[in-house]
């Protein structure tokens, strides 16, 4: 347990405790004389991913690296990412780069550019930590090159993520936005809720940093209530996930803060407490003694200061100078820069002069453009206050040498010597001069030159962007032709229509082809509609749904077959399992697929039915009847039995039979971001069952899932089939 931490705005204890440590604990008991080193490295190393403590972490990720063997480069180059990233952590930059340059060598002769992208990332911060904007920019456009090359849109959104970082802390807010809008855009297409919601975070960051008016802080307040709403309703104790998390709460609380400052509006103030806080209760909470704390600290700051409670802002800040890094030239800047406002507001001018001095050095050494324009006039103020010096000084020198020649000569001597020691001065100061601005010429062209090559590297993303949009249209182009494929084995709506006269389909694909599939035939006097969802959508789920395609036509062919479904799923399942019973890298195959087959005598109104991890309603009179099956797929499971069963169902006429995969009701969306869930399903098919057309049951059903998502990206295929008896 951690030590209770208490804040000065209420009193109020805060307990703080490592979630992880119970899962840590379950692994080290697994760990024995007899446990062989390579099962001990890969629970270290999970123990290391579970800790929350930077030490831990480091000190797990040791141990496992000292248990690798040569046979498991992969978790080799794992432990180095861990430990460099835990050195970085703990300021200590010789271990840091001495760990990180070692991992890019041993990733260069894997060829592992997966980890090769890892290290470059966490030298991009460094150098961006250390103002070294050229190696920044290299490290960082080095990550996007390796996953342009490997079409790897994940590490794609990525590096867009971290470009778009670096120009926003060098106000290139322009550049930093379109890059924002690239990794949302990757992120979104490929459904990566987690990482849209970092994107979102950023993107709202960025109006906040710059926020020349109120309306960039009314800009952000989308995006970053967004990701806070997909953070919250997503579950994760990994350590990126919570700290991009925390980070988000703190960004919201900074905007809130700045617009209470504009607008004079204390509930602003208070909403920025309740972010801000749960923000600090992580990082300090979690043993963290770094730039995080004090980023959450300096938001707490600017909420103690908009009440004027100086003196507990002052206790705030005197012992969060431990926490920041030598070379981290902007947290330095800022501490100084807190620590003399609180100053001037007590009236100790003597400290808050320090404070400003102090502030003033940190600041001239972040060399941006502004910075060097304030010592250009500096400088500027001071030849021109020495030539004045001069001026005067001359004229002082004649007329005491006036006075002087009418009375002795000896008073021109020393008049003479008076006027070698001015002049030596003068030409001293001269020179200085002529240092200073010789030094000032250089600084200039030097940023000057950092200019040409940031403009150069942005025309080299540019070029890249287009190349990646090539890349993508010829990927778009081979998947729609799949499209194609897949929709010409899946029975027409004329097709069906032979069948059940009354129906609809609602068939929508996440990503174009689909790993849902459904399909209609007649078998004696049995009409038989088939619904089955495969493991995975898009292209995986795609073939895997073609397999099933192909296993239905074989296996329900006669009356017989339509009397038993049952036995039609045993028989899918063998088929299944004896296809896909191959292994691929040591790894065996078990995926499989939910199905449910319903077969309607439509004389005797009696339905055959079974149904393999799925669910199935009838609608009559308003109420939804539930018919549900056995709880296991068609494919290798360990809760497998040894048959599927055979139901009977009495149909009425008017009936409305609904089947389903879970598409919909795993769809995100509403006010909080939850999921739609099976009881809004129901409450909706039950509506729809009183239209009158099967076209306006699909409409219906398409606007109520439509309006529910919103803008949420959709996470799985959605299929939906209707009957009426």
């Amino acid at each position: 347990m951690f030590a209770a931490l208490v804040y000065p705005q209420t009193g109020d204890e805060i307990n703080l405790s490592d979630r992880s440590k119970q899962q840590t604990d379950s692994l080290l008991a697994l760990i024995t004389d007899n446990t062989p080193d390579s099962l001990k490295a890969v629970y270290y190393n999970q123990m290391a991913n579970l800790s929350n403590n930077i030490e831990s972490r480091r000190d797990f990720a040791m141990l496992s690296l000292e248990c690798c063997h040569h046979k498991y480069p992969s978790l080799i180059l794992d432990n180095y990412v861990l430990i460099s990233n835990c050195y970085y952590l703990m300021h200590k930059n010789y271990a840091f780069l001495q760990y990180n340059y070692t991992g890019i060598l041993i990733a260069r002769i894997l060829g592992s550019d997966s980890h090769l992208m890892r290290f470059y990332k966490m030298l991009s911060v460094y150098h961006d930590q250390t103002n070294n904007s050229d190696s920044m920019f290299y490290y960082a456009n080095k990550c996007l090159e390796l996953s342009i090359k490997n079409q790897d849109t994940a590490n794609m959104a990525m590096s867009y993520l971290e470009l778009g970082l670096k120009y926003t802390n060098r106000f290139f807010y322009r550049e930093g936005e379109e890059c924002y809008h690239q990794a949302m855009a990757l992120d979104s297409a490929r459904g990566a809720i987690s990482d849209y919601a970092v994107d979102c975070y950023r993107l709202g960051e960025l109006f906040v940093e710059r926020r020349k008016s109120v309306d960039d802080l009314y800009a952000a307040m989308p995006y970053l209530k967004r990701a806070v709403c997909l953070f919250d309703s997503l579950n994760s104790d990994g350590f990126s996930f919570q700290v991009n998390k925390n980070l988000t709460y703190d960004t919201y609380a900074r905007a809130f803060i700045y617009l209470a400052l504009r607008l004079g509006n204390d509930s602003y103030a208070d909403s920025c407490f309740y972010y801000n806080r749960k923000a600090r209760e992580y990082f300090f909470g979690a043993g963290y003694d770094d730039s995080y704390c004090c980023y959450v600290s300096f938001t707490y700051l600017d909420y103690l200061l908009y009440y004027k409670r100086y003196n507990d802002a002052l206790k705030i800040l005197r012992p969060l100078k431990k926490n920041i890094g030598q070379t981290n030239v902007e947290l330095q800047s800022k501490y100084y820069q807190y620590l003399r406002r609180v100053y001037s507001a007590l009236g100790d001018y003597k400290n808050a002069y320090a404070a400003f001095e102090q502030y003033v050095d940190f600041s001239r050494s972040l060399n941006n453009d502004s910075t060097m324009a304030v010592i250009s006039d500096s400088k500027t103020e001071q030849a021109v206050m020495l030539e004045r010096i001069k001026s005067e000084k001359d004229l002082e020198i004649y007329r005491l040498e006036q006075r002087r020649m009418h009375t002795f000569n000896v008073a021109l001597v020393s008049g003479l010597c008076l006027v070698s020691v001015f002049v030596f001065f003068i030409l001293r100061a001269l020179k200085f001069r002529k240092k200073a601005n010789t030094e000032l010429f250089e600084k200039n062209q030097m940023l000057a030159q950092q200019k040409t090559e940031i403009t150069a590297q942005r025309d080299e993303i540019s070029l890249q962007r287009d190349e990646i949009e090539s890349v993508n249209t010829e990927l778009l182009r081979s998947i729609s032709y799949a499209e194609r494929i897949q929709r010409a084995v899946v029975p027409t709506s004329q097709d069906v229509a032979a069948f059940f006269p009354d129906f609809f389909v609602f068939f929508r694909p996440r990503d174009i082809v689909s790993g849902d599939f459904y399909s209609a035939v007649k078998c004696g006097r049995y009409s038989v509609m088939i619904t089955a969802d495969c493991t995975g959508h898009g292209i995986p789920g795609a073939f895997l749904s073609m397999l099933g395609i192909s296993a239905v036509k074989e296996f329900m062919v006669t009356e017989e077959d339509a009397e038993n479904p049952g036995t039609v799923l045993d028989r899918m399942r063998e088929f299944v399992k004896s296809t896909l019973v191959k292994s691929y890298d040591g790894f065996g195959i078990n995926d499989g697929m939910d199905m449910t087959i319903s077969c309607i005598d439509p004389k005797a109104m009696q339905m055959r039915f079974a149904i393999a991890n799925q669910k199935m309603y009838i609608v009559r009179n308003h109420e939804a009847i539930k018919l549900t099956g056995d709880k296991m797929p068609v494919g290798r499971t360990y809760m497998e039995r040894e048959h599927f069963q055979t139901f009977t169902q009495q149909l009425e006429h008017g009936d409305m039979i609904y089947m389903f995969s879970d598409g919909i009701q795993d769809q995100f969306g509403g006010e909080l971001q939850k999921k739609f869930n099976i009881r809004n399903l129901v409450n909706t098919l039950v509506t729809a069952a009183d239209l009158k057309t099967a076209e306006e049951q699909c409409s219906y059903v398409e606007q109520t899932v439509s309006a529910w998502r919103g803008d949420t990206p959709q996470v799985d295929d959605m299929t939906l089939v209707g009957i009426r008896v």
